[in-house]
């Protein structure tokens, strides 16, 4: 099998070299209370989409560990230092994916656009929500649920891995939150409006990053010159383009519009320009008329070249299918910031595990098709497989499998009982306030 998942498993939670990591990003000191590359990998396959996810961290701990230890002292262990080994994890998780053979990747859709750019690239963002008490650091627009982060992502369509991710509370603009340094030179983004103002539309031209994305109402720039279009095309140089379709100097020819246009901002405050187009795409079925913005010369994407590319960017949807449904992001239940990060680091390294198992299973498949998000669930499905591996792994026989069950079963009955009575002595209390 070239890419065969378990070997790769292994080798992403390589006990010494993840003690050897977690040294490194102080996560570990000298200490070996709680064995850091168990808890590792405990996060990672922390799949379900039962509420609190830490709550199954730690079932899955003393499931590969037997260790018995005070819920207390084992939810300490999500620092901001554990978080920082959470982060690195993740990175060589989509690093191994991208090492796979390209011919292993099913990018069939894609190869038309990779023959002209480097990568195709998208960046989103997508809300989950916490519990109140992370209200201090990640506030949401909602009275009713006032806590809740934002994961922002830029993705590869190679394979729907990101190239770059990270958090932000709810009520943060995603304009700012765009990492411009993880888009690749020679790249094509299809953009997203909210994401890109004519500033950064000039500076990522200037980096040699292509942009596609719909026309902003607000920007109506100036025509340079008509390529594809009905009028007088000396007539539109110099015009606003919203004022040259309105007056009717130019209109759409076979459907189609495609002209060269100015777009001015102002950096490092001097007044800059920069040549762009836009493309047209009249509505056939009694909708509104699309436009396009890009930097993709018209040799290189023709006007439906450039329609089409900019529907791939659904593509994104699909990571936080993924994330959501399929590793349980939206089990999370953390609330302090740490916490939370490192669960979120853990979600990816659990979505580029599925994609290794998707590629494992690819030759076995002969190329009949394989959902993602159904290998994502399998490997959800088969993570007490792998816990009993790794058990076997150590040895364990059917008495030690039997105390390390019980001691799951009275750690997290007792926590529950603990989370029940916190809960109503507070109803209880609140019940008295308001008497």
């Amino acid at each position: 099998m070239p890419t065969p998942f378990l070997s790769k498993y292994h080798e992403l939670f390589d006990a010494d070299d993840l003690w050897a990591a977690a040294r490194q990003s102080g996560a570990v000191t000298r200490e070996r209370k709680v064995d850091v590359s168990a808890l590792v990998e405990s996060s990672v396959l922390a799949m379900s989409g039962l509420p609190g996810t830490q709550t199954t961290i730690f079932a899955n701990y003393i499931h590969l560990t037997g260790q018995t230890l005070a819920p207390s002292a084992f939810y300490e262990r999500f620092t901001v230092p554990f978080a920082n080994l959470m982060a690195d994890v993740s990175r060589r998780a989509i690093a191994a994916v991208r090492a796979v053979e390209p011919e292993l990747r099913d990018i069939d859709e894609l190869d038309g656009l990779l023959q002209h750019f480097a990568d195709v690239q998208v960046a989103d963002s997508s809300c989950q929500m916490l519990s109140k008490l992370a209200a201090h650091w990640a506030p949401s627009t909602s009275p009713e649920r006032p806590a809740s982060f934002k994961v922002h992502s830029v993705i590869s369509l190679k394979d729907n891995l990101p190239v770059e991710h990270h958090i932000s509370p709810q009520r943060d603009h995603d304009s700012p939150q765009l990492a411009d340094s993880a888009l690749t030179p020679g790249a094509l983004f299809l953009a997203d409006l909210g994401y890109v103002g004519n500033e950064r539309l000039i500076q990522l031209k200037r980096r040699g990053v292509h942009v596609v994305m719909r026309l902003k109402s607000s920007q109506d720039p100036r025509i340079h010159s008509v390529r594809i279009g009905r009028g007088d095309k000396r007539h539109c140089r110099g015009l606003k383009l919203e004022e040259a379709l309105s007056t009717g100097v130019l209109n759409f020819k076979e459907d189609r519009l495609d002209v060269d246009v100015v777009i001015g901002a102002r950096i490092d405050g001097k007044s800059v320009e920069e040549v762009f187009r836009v493309v047209g795409i009249a509505a056939t079925d009694g909708g509104e008329d699309r436009y396009y913005l890009t930097s993709v010369p018209s040799d290189v994407l023709t006007p439906d070249d450039v329609a089409t590319s900019y529907t791939l960017r659904w593509e994104i949807e699909l990571l936080w299918k993924h994330l959501k449904t399929g590793v349980g992001l939206a089990a999370i239940r953390a609330w302090r910031p740490a916490a939370v990060f490192a669960l979120v680091h853990a979600k990816i390294t659990a979505v580029a595990l599925a994609r290794l198992l998707e590629l494992a299973a690819k030759p076995a498949t002969q190329d009949h098709a394989t959902g993602q998000l159904a290998i994502v669930l399998a490997l959800n499905r088969a993570v007490p497989m792998i816990l009993a591996l790794r058990m076997r792994g150590q040895n364990v026989d059917l008495a030690e499998m039997e105390r390390r069950l019980l001691i799951i079963a009275t750690t997290l009955g007792r926590s529950r009982r603990q989370r029940r009575e916190r809960a109503r002595k507070a109803k209880r209390a609140a019940i008295t306030q308001d008497s």
